[in-house]
């Protein structure tokens, strides 16, 4: 399992977090996911786990520390979670989201983890990436969101009452906070700070769709002849207890 030292990974003395190629699915199912590869499972030819050089200068993980993978420590995240619960993993990300997957040590922090989740107080960090630029700099998206009622990998954003009359279920009410970093004059491609709380499915490419920015490369929500990879990844997460 020597291609594990090809994986990005930090720790610190309750978590892992490591970094997810994009275009692979986070967990089990019927195609190898990223924790097949953990598992075992050799990585496709040219699979790129490197973290982008423009992403690193947004990162901060101030008690973390890059931490090389082993097999002895898969082994133990198998020995004490089973593939029941995913090695410890806390979050899932879409196949085509790269970023950092969040893994706990112990049940103890796991059960911890998901109280604090459930109450709000994880904060989760995402760059992303639209063409054009906002027209405020820092604001806030509180746009309801729904499952489509026929597509069941899709969800909605509702502005109006009919929009409702295209949804499923619930009604979810998320908020997603934005700033924009910069944006490049000779590509008009602006890069996004994204912070997200209390979270559904695909929340910030349809929070985005619906102010009419949607992430590059997102032919669900977005343009559906892009070329590019989607142009979001997760960076890292804050425990507000």
């Amino acid at each position: 399992m020597n291609f594990l030292s090809s994986i990005v990974c930090y720790e610190n003395k309750d978590f892992y977090i490591m970094w997810k190629p994009s275009g692979i699915p986070t967990t089990f199912g019927n195609e190898a996911c990223f924790l097949d590869i953990l598992m075992g499972e050799k990585p496709n030819p040219g699979m790129d786990f490197s973290i982008p050089k423009f992403i690193a200068p947004y990162i901060d993980l101030p008690d973390f520390k890059p931490y090389v993978l082993k097999d002895v420590s898969i082994k133990e995240q198998f020995r004490v979670f089973w593939k029941e619960k995913e090695l410890g993993l806390l979050n899932r990300l879409d196949n085509d989201t790269a970023g950092f997957l969040y893994f706990v040590k112990t049940p103890e922090i796991f059960e911890k983890y998901r109280q604090l989740q459930s109450e709000g107080k994880v904060h989760k960090w995402y760059i992303a990436q639209i063409l054009g630029t906002p027209k405020e700099t820092s604001f806030e998206i509180t746009m309801p969101i729904m499952h489509h009622r026929h597509k069941a990998d899709r969800m909605i954003f509702i502005r109006s009452p009919k929009d409702e009359l295209k949804g499923r279920s619930k009604m979810h009410h998320p908020s997603t906070i934005v700033k924009v970093l910069h944006t490049e004059e000779k590509t008009w491609i602006s890069t996004l700070l994204v912070g997200i709380y209390k979270w559904v499915r695909h929340q910030i490419r349809v929070h985005l769709a619906g102010i009419w920015c949607s992430v590059i490369g997102d032919s669900l929500y977005g343009k559906d002849d892009w070329k590019w990879r989607l142009c979001l990844w997760s960076i890292g997460f804050q425990i507000q207890e």
